[in-house]
């Protein structure tokens, strides 16, 4: 029973109707916390559980993708490995009769031609920077000589 029996009249805190009703509006009160206690409890619950699911529907999405990509990059490399016999099957014995060299020979060719150029640039380069050290001679520089200038000396009074 609640502790508002001075808040009542005399007359009303004996009334046994009174007491029933405060007592059941007491019952309903603490009724209602527990079920306030038991929901954000259960709560908590359903958020670890929703959590942990949500965990693992994303690691098994991972995994779905992938393996997705991965037979995506399979099934593409198993094409391209198609296109380039395809190539050297039909294309290639086509152009040698021809008398044109293979695409891949030409590429080669013009990266050999690009090399010797930058190295026969970097040899004459070396050449020009061993004549230009070669033809400056290094002087040795004269050192000036600082001559300090003499002070007059204060004259010296003898002693008469």
């Amino acid at each position: 029973m609640l502790k508002t029996n001075k808040l009542l009249p005399k007359n009303l805190a004996a009334n046994q109707v009174v007491v029933a009703m405060r007592e059941a509006a007491v019952n309903v009160l603490s009724a209602n916390l527990n079920v306030l206690t038991v929901t954000r409890d259960q709560g908590k619950k359903v958020w670890v559980a929703l959590g942990a699911t949500a965990a693992e529907l994303a690691a098994q999405n991972l995994r779905l993708l992938k393996n997705t990509v991965a037979a995506a990059n399979d099934k593409s490399v198993a094409t391209w490995e198609a296109v380039e016999q395809a190539l050297d099957a039909r294309v290639m014995p086509v152009l040698d009769k021809v008398g044109l060299a293979a695409p891949a020979q030409i590429g080669v060719d013009l990266f050999g031609k690009g090399l010797h150029q930058v190295s026969a640039q970097v040899v004459e380069l070396t050449r020009e920077r061993r004549l230009a050290v070669k033809r400056t001679v290094r002087k040795p520089v004269a050192k000036k000589l600082v001559v300090a200038k003499r002070r007059a000396r204060p004259a010296v009074k003898l002693a008469a």
